[in-house]
Formats: C-alpha cells, sequence, structure tokens
C-alpha cells in the first residue's frame, strides 16, 4: 500500500515551492459522510512551469482514519472551475508522478481554468495592450499579483484574486467568481468584484473569454469616475 508520506515526497518534488515555481502548496484532510476514510485535499495556487501556467487546481486521494497509506490508487484532480473532476488511477509511487506531471505538462483543464491560466502568464502586458488599442492613456498596469484569499475554500465557493497596481499609484482589488444558478433554464455566468477606494463595483459577463478587454475596460471606467468624476 502507497504511504502518504510517499505521496507528500511526490508533491514536493513536481511542486517546489522554494523554487518559486507554485504561489503555494496548502494540505487539508476532509471528513467524510460515512466517517469510512479520510480525504487528503492538495491544493495549488499560481503554478508557473516552463511552457505552462496553471492558477489553481486540486489533487485529492482517499486515505485511511489514521492518516498512513491510501485507500486505492486513484485521485481526481480539478478540472475546470466549481467542481468539475477528473479520475485517475495509477499502479506505484512512480507512475504516480508520471501522472500527475503529464497533467500539468499536457495542460489538461477545462476552459476556464486554461483562460484564468492564460491571463496570469502575462497580465499587465494583456491589460495595457487593451488600453493602448483603445487609446486609453492616462492609466499604465504596473504590475497584477494574483493572491488568493481562501486558499482551501471549497471549490463551489472558489474566488480568484488579484490587486491591480495601476500608475504604481493605485490599486484595484479584483475577486472572479463563477455562478451555477440553481434554476436550470438560467445560465451560468461570471461575477467581477473590483474594490478601489473604499467601495465595491459588481460587474456581471457572459463568459471570460474576453478577460482581458473585460477587466481593461472595467478598470478604466471605474478610475475615470473616481478620479475624473466621468
Amino acid at each position: 500500500m502507497i504511504k502518504i508520506s510517499e505521496i507528500e515526497n511526490v508533491v514536493r518534488d513536481i511542486f517546489d515551492e522554494n523554487s518559486g515555481m507554485v504561489n503555494s502548496v496548502e494540505t487539508l484532510y476532509e471528513s467524510t459522510i460515512d466517517k469510512k476514510f479520510l480525504k487528503l485535499v492538495i491544493s495549488i495556487h499560481g503554478l508557473k512551469a516552463e511552457d505552462v501556467s496553471i492558477i489553481h487546481t486540486k489533487f485529492i486521494f482517499k486515505v485511511d482514519l489514521d492518516k498512513t497509506v491510501l485507500e486505492d490508487n486513484s485521485f481526481v484532480y480539478l478540472y475546470d472551475i466549481n467542481c468539475i473532476y477528473h479520475k485517475v488511477d495509477f499502479d506505484s509511487i512512480i507512475d504516480l508522478k508520471k501522472r500527475m506531471e503529464d497533467i500539468i505538462e499536457s495542460n489538461d483543464f477545462g476552459d476556464d481554468l486554461q483562460t484564468l491560466s492564460d491571463f496570469i502568464e502575462a497580465p499587465a502586458m494583456f491589460l495595457n495592450f487593451y488600453m493602448r488599442k483603445n487609446k486609453i492613456t492616462d492609466y499604465s498596469v504596473f504590475e497584477v499579483k494574483y493572491q488568493p484569499k481562501f486558499k482551501t475554500t471549497p471549490c463551489s465557493k472558489t474566488t480568484f484574486d488579484f490587486e491591480i497596481n495601476i500608475n504604481n499609484s493605485y490599486k484595484i482589488d479584483l475577486s472572479i467568481k463563477k455562478e451555477i444558478p440553481e434554476d436550470l433554464d438560467s445560465s451560468v455566468y461570471y461575477r467581477f468584484f473590483y474594490k478601489f477606494m473604499g467601495e465595491i463595483e459588481e460587474v456581471e459577463s457572459d463568459d471570460i473569454k474576453n478577460i482581458h478587454m473585460t477587466i481593461g475596460s472595467n478598470i478604466s471606467k471605474i478610475l475615470d469616475r473616481k478620479l475624473k468624476n466621468k
């Protein structure tokens, strides 16, 4: 049987926090309803490998109640936001490492996670490109930091949180959340929360495909309103 300590070694090998490869790696145990086993949840935030960026994912294993060994040789990983998971079986600890690395290297994730992950590769560049293209010349994005607030929150409540530095003088905090209505006739939508000068403005969008355009347009409007009374 595979020991949890072996899993921890694999995670340390793949996701090296000390190298700056990831923003953070958080581990916790969750109880199940029947109390027959525990879930080992490993949350990854802000991964930047050589050829791929992954904003967030989770790897979840079934473990015994003593937190010693795995219950079976499989795991699920967060494929896309709002609790879409894929299951992966493996034969050994060596096979486990290979399969986890394959998921990362092949960028095997859903559209929303890939869109957000592509955005964090060079967010300031994307936003400034949009602003220049649309002749927004008063503002320049100096830096965008991905700063998850709740690193181990349930996936249904996950927000993607950023700090945006404008002109090296102003800061806008942004949180993005995907909403899936309980009413099956209603469409999925996204909520963008912008906090500037102590006030929060909420903007809804049908998708996040053009995320840099959505964010760039909204922050320029907020800044105009607050700084120029437009």
